[in-house]
C-alpha cells in the first residue's frame, strides 16, 4: 500500500481537535477520495494499487464513525447515570415557616385557649383530698406531673411561656402526683371566638392583634396584641391573660345538696389541718355525723378514724389496720351520699348514758340509724360501722 497516500488521506483525521467530526468532514473526505481516484485513472498500472487503498480508507472511515457512535452512547449512559445519582442524593429541604394570616391566627389562639382550659378543668382521676383545709383532686394520668403539663402546653406555647403558665396555676404536688383545687372554672372572655384584625409578620416572628369578645355577649370586646414565634410551627411566646371565674357545683339530684353550716365548716377546716378531736368539742351529734360524711367524701380516712370512739370496749380495729383497708371497700362518693342522705335532718335519740343514735329518713332506704358513743371524756363520738 502507498504509505504517502495513506498519510495524506488520514491527515484530516489527525488534525481534528475533538472526537466529534465536523459536518463538512464527510464531504471533504469524499472529495479527496474522488480527486485521488481521478489522478490514478491516468495510469492503469496504478489502478490496481489504488483499489486496496480505497478499501482500506472505507474500512477506516467506517471504524471512525462506529467509534464515534460508541463514544456517544457511552457518554449518554454516563450522563444518565450521573443524573440518576444526582436525583437520588437530593435531600429534602427543611420546612420553611408558613405564612401567618388572619385565618390561621384565629385558629392558633383558639387551640391555645382550649389547651389551657383543658388543663384548668381536667376532671382528674376521681380521687380527692383535703390540703390546708381546701379540697383538691389529682390530675389525670397523662397530666400528673408538671413536665407532662408543660409538654402538652408546648404544642401551642413556647417552652418558656408554657412553664410560666403552669407556674401561675394553683397546682400542688401531693404524694408524688400533681393535683389542683377541686373546683370548676368558666372563661370570662370568648377566646374561641376571637378575630385577628392585624398581623405583622417577619421571617420567624409575628405580632397579632386580636379582638376578644366577653362571654356575656358580643357587644363588648377587648383588643390585645400577642407575639408568636416560629418554632416547628407558630407558637405564642407570652403568657395569655386568660380570665376565669369559679363555677359553683350544681347538684343534678332533686334533693338538697349535702352542705355544712359555717360553724361546721370552720371546725372541719381546723380538724383537717390538725386531726385531733379537740377541734370537735362542743359539736352536736348531728354535726359530728355530718363531718364524718364530709371526711368520707374527701377520702380523708385519717379524719374518719379519729372521729371513732376511743372507748376500749367499743374499738373494732386499730388505726394501722384501718390504713390497710382498700379504697374500693370504703364506697364511692355516690354510695356515701346515698347512704347518709337526709342525715342533716335527723333526730338524735340517746338510749343510755353512753349510747345513742341519729334517726333519719333516707327516702330511698327508709328510716336509718347512725350510732353514736359517748367517750370517757364526756363527748360524743362516732361508733365503728355506724349504720350497721
Amino acid at each position: 500500500m502507498n504509505e504517502k497516500f495513506n498519510d495524506d488521506f488520514l491527515q484530516s483525521l489527525k488534525k481534528r481537535p475533538d472526537l466529534a467530526p465536523r459536518k463538512e468532514f464527510k464531504q471533504e473526505l469524499k472529495t479527496k477520495l474522488l480527486n485521488e481516484m481521478s489522478d490514478t485513472e491516468k495510469s492503469r498500472g496504478k489502478m490496481r494499487s489504488l483499489v486496496p487503498n480505497i478499501l482500506a480508507a472505507a474500512f477506516i472511515l467506517a471504524g471512525v464513525f462506529l467509534t464515534f457512535e460508541l463514544i456517544g452512547i457511552g457518554r449518554d449512559g454516563q450522563n444518565a447515570s450521573r443524573e440518576q445519582d444526582s436525583i437520588e442524593q437530593v435531600e429534602p429541604t427543611s420546612q420553611e415557616p408558613t405564612e401567618l394570616d388572619e385565618s390561621t391566627a384565629d385558629k392558633l389562639i383558639g387551640e391555645a385557649f382550649s389547651r389551657y382550659d383543658h388543663i384548668l378543668n381536667d376532671e382528674g382521676t376521681g380521687e380527692t383530698f383535703i390540703f390546708e383545709g381546701k379540697p383538691y383532686r389529682y390530675m389525670s394520668g397523662e397530666l400528673d406531673s408538671k413536665e407532662k403539663v408543660i409538654r402538652y402546653l408546648s404544642e401551642s406555647f413556647t417552652p418558656d411561656a408554657a412553664e410560666k403558665l403552669i407556674g401561675d396555676l394553683p397546682f400542688i404536688t401531693f404524694k408524688g402526683k400533681l393535683a389542683q383545687p377541686d373546683v370548676s372554672y368558666e372563661p370570662g372572655q370568648l377566646w374561641t371566638a376571637t378575630t385577628a384584625i392585624k398581623v405583622r409578620t417577619s421571617e420567624t416572628m409575628s405580632d397579632v392583634t386580636y379582638e376578644i369578645p366577653v362571654s356575656e355577649g358580643y357587644q363588648k370586646a377587648s383588643v390585645q396584641t400577642f407575639r408568636l414565634l416560629y418554632d416547628d410551627g407558630w407558637k405564642f411566646s407570652v403568657v395569655m391573660p386568660f380570665s376565669f371565674r369559679k363555677v359553683e357545683k350544681v347538684e343534678t339530684d332533686s334533693r338538697s345538696p349535702f352542705t355544712l353550716t359555717q360553724e361546721e365548716k370552720d371546725a372541719y377546716q381546723e380538724f383537717s389541718e390538725d386531726p385531733t378531736e379537740v377541734h370537735l368539742k362542743g359539736l352536736s351529734p348531728i354535726s359530728l355525723a355530718k363531718l364524718y360524711v364530709q371526711a368520707s367524701l374527701d377520702e380523708r380516712y385519717d379524719l374518719v378514724y379519729e372521729m371513732y370512739t376511743d372507748r376500749p370496749d367499743y374499738i373494732r380495729w386499730t388505726k394501722e389496720e384501718d390504713e390497710e383497708i382498700p379504697k374500693t371497700d370504703r364506697g364511692t362518693k355516690e354510695n356515701i351520699l346515698n347512704t347518709f342522705k337526709g342525715i342533716e335532718n335527723g333526730e338524735f335519740i340517746q338510749t343510755s348514758d353512753i349510747d345513742g343514735y341519729i334517726k333519719y329518713d333516707n327516702v330511698g332506704e327508709g328510716t336509718m340509724g347512725f350510732q353514736m358513743i359517748k367517750d370517757e371524756d364526756g363527748y360524743w363520738s362516732v361508733g365503728f360501722m355506724p349504720t350497721q
